[in-house]
């Protein structure tokens, strides 16, 4: 039999070497036992010979029954961990606290037996179990060959995560990974070792240490790191010209295959976000729902989070049918038990909406779909209010018609204090939805700013400029915005969705607007080149419907706290809604005479504050009072 038969053999039977092993350690620690208590190695040339042979099947049965309970047998020894051997101690005391008495009363028969043996029994049993476990691991961790050139790595934290992800480091040698240190910024842990592996300094010999070293990846063991933080580690870094990696937030299990890039949500201060969760799940838990705009970014992430919730069934609908088949394929893979259905549609199709709500009678809708593109709506005014204000009122009116219980709008800061078409709209729609009596069906809006690596974002054009060699192409160098990522935004929507009674307008609480030029020397930097150096950033000018700030309330609206902290709602006088009903009427007749001019006069004078910075619209407004003049 050759060494790869052998070896087969053993991996065959694998589950009963072990356990025949931990039963021959078993009774070898009895046996220790005995000459240690008699200090010889042949206690049955004593009187308690007889005991001993009598009474060592019986232990083996009681350690075998044991250890078969407690899972002895399947662990991998290799990585044995503390918890192993509390179960050892476990499984150990316990059958000696069964075999003691069986000893006395049978084996010796009543008579004289030392204590001491059971004792030195117990100890025996617990150091072999346990010491041939670690020596394996210890073994294979000191001599595992990823110890040798596999690629160097230099761990920045020294504390819990850093020691768990060395320890997935030593025990995946296939990876061929070499932890060379640690850096840490306490000053207490400098000179100490790790399993072996250093600390060799603060954050800021990280320069120092990559060089003499020779470090091919940094990695950051810091879970907890707020934005600050990794933009100061960013910074000491970018000069060795080595990308960060970091390894998952807090709460989740660490994994080689979860250490990542750095990415630019890493660098925004962000704060963790506390759900309801339990009054989110019995809130969407066997319903049957509708997410508008489901292949988008906003409505995607709608999806996947509500799929969690196990509704009855969930209705995604999309104009982009290239969008809905790449969501389906992804909740096949990630939510096979999800009941869903695929409606390639246009929400302004009455007729469709009609028949697609009378026959799922939906108790929850999700509004996302909208024309959201700033210079393309300002250049196709039309097609903005069709879709974002009349396919609203399409979803509304069958909401209404079909006894939906509640209807949440997803709207825009850019709806506050417009100055663009597609802003607008979104208030426009908003103002609509407030003023719809409550009766069956509630409906509200949720506004927020823009969404990090949405379709529309800069991201994505930023990292396509950068991927080129630049230049990164900035509008403005004061132009800013309020930025959230796509899942904290969606997790704050599901919330609000719970807490609106009809009517309201919720505000996300999005922090510190953010400068655009400093986001993008950001993305620069993280994709290891030096801003105004290695890529230009070049400043082109703003764009139509663009200005410099957005805003998510003006200064008569208000605002006043809601349950959540990340949660505001607009305090301000409600729209008349007469005045508010003729106004929409206006604005959709314009689309169906296709008369540019009447849509955006009736959108002005839907929307006080909409102030449009295209020219072209100025001169449109300015038009009837010319002739009025005249």
């Amino acid at each position: 039999m050759g060494a790869r038969g052998f070896w087969g053999l053993v991996l065959r039977y694998r589950a009963l070497l072990v356990a025949a092993l931990n039963v021959l350690l078993a009774g070898a620690a009895y046996y220790l036992a005995f000459a240690l208590r008699l200090d010889t190695f042949e206690p049955w040339e004593t009187h308690y010979g007889r005991i001993f042979l009598k009474t060592l099947p019986v232990l083996l049965v009681i350690r075998f029954g044991l250890f078969l309970a407690f899972d002895l047998f399947r662990g991998l020894w290799r990585y044995v961990s503390m918890s192993d051997l509390v179960t050892i101690l476990k499984s150990v005391s316990i059958g000696s606290a069964i075999f003691a008495p069986i000893a006395i009363l049978w084996g010796a028969g009543g008579k004289d037996f030392s204590g001491t043996v059971f004792v030195l029994d117990w100890a025996c049993c617990v150091l072999l179990l346990g010491g041939v476990r670690f020596a394996i691991r210890a073994f294979r961790e000191t001599f595992s060959p990823m110890n040798e050139g596999g690629r160097k790595v230099l761990l920045v934290g020294a504390g819990d995560a850093g020691e768990l992800l060395l320890r997935e480091l030593t025990t995946h040698q296939h990876l061929r990974y070499q932890p060379v240190g640690f850096v840490d910024d306490d000053p207490g842990k400098k000179g100490r070792k790790i399993h072996g592996v250093p600390v060799l300094g603060n954050l800021e010999a990280v320069p120092k240490i990559v060089d003499r070293e020779g470090v091919d990846e940094i990695v950051v063991c810091i879970p907890s790191a707020t934005g600050t933080q990794m933009q100061r580690i960013l910074d000491i870094c970018r000069e060795t010209g080595i990308r960060l990696k970091r390894i998952p937030t807090e709460g989740d299990i660490i994994r080689l295959t979860q250490i990542r890039r750095v990415e630019l949500e890493d660098l925004l201060e962000r704060q963790p976000i506390r759900l309801e969760q339990e009054r989110i799940r019995a809130d969407l838990a066997g319903k049957r729902i509708l997410v508008t705009g489901a292949g988008g970014s906003i409505g995607s992430e709608l999806v996947r989070q509500v799929a969690a919730y196990q509704p009855e069934r969930m209705v995604l609908l999309d104009w982009s049918e290239n969008s809905l088949f790449f969501l389906e394929r992804e909740l096949l893979d990630h939510f096979p038990d999800a009941a869903f259905d695929l409606v390639v549609a246009d929400i302004k199709d009455e007729e469709r909406m009609e028949a697609l709500f009378r026959d799922s009678r939906f108790d929850r809708v999700y509004h996302a779909a909208a024309f959201k593109h700033v210079p393309l709506m300002e250049a196709n005014p039309l097609e903005a209010v069709k879709n974002n204000v009349g396919g609203t009122a399409v979803l509304a009116a069958c909401s209404r018609r079909f006894g939906v219980e509640k209807f949440v709008f997803i709207s825009s800061d850019k709806a506050v204090r417009p100055t663009s078409v597609m802003g607008a709209t979104k208030r426009a729609a908003e103002m609509m939805l407030s003023v719809i009596p409550r009766e069956e069906t509630q409906f509200l809006s949720v506004r927020f700013g823009n969404v990090l690596g949405s379709r529309g974002s800069v991201i994505p054009l930023f990292k396509k400029q950068i991927r080129e060699g630049g230049p990164v192409t900035v509008t403005h160098p004061d132009v800013v915005r309020y930025f959230m990522t796509i899942p904290e935004a969606v997790e704050l929507v599901l919330q609000a969705g719970v807490m609106g009674k009809g009517g309201e307008v919720f505000v996300l609480d999005m922090g510190e607007p953010v400068k655009i030029v400093d986001l993008a020397r950001k993305l620069i930097r993280l994709s290891g080149f030096r801003p105004d150096e290695d890529i230009a950033v070049r400043f082109v000018g703003l764009r139509p419907g663009e200005k410099l700030y957005e805003e998510l309330r003006v200064d008569r609206e208000g605002m006043k706290p809601s349950s959540h902290e990340k949660i505001w709602v607009l305090n301000g006088e409600p729209p008349d809604p007469d005045a508010t009903g003729d106004g929409i009427d206006a604005l959709l007749e314009s689309t169906r005479l296709f008369d540019e001019l009447a849509g955006i006069s009736a959108l002005s004078a839907l929307v006080p504050d909409y102030d449009p910075n295209n020219p072209r619209f100025r001169a449109h407004l300015e038009l009837p009072a010319r002739e009025m003049n005249s």
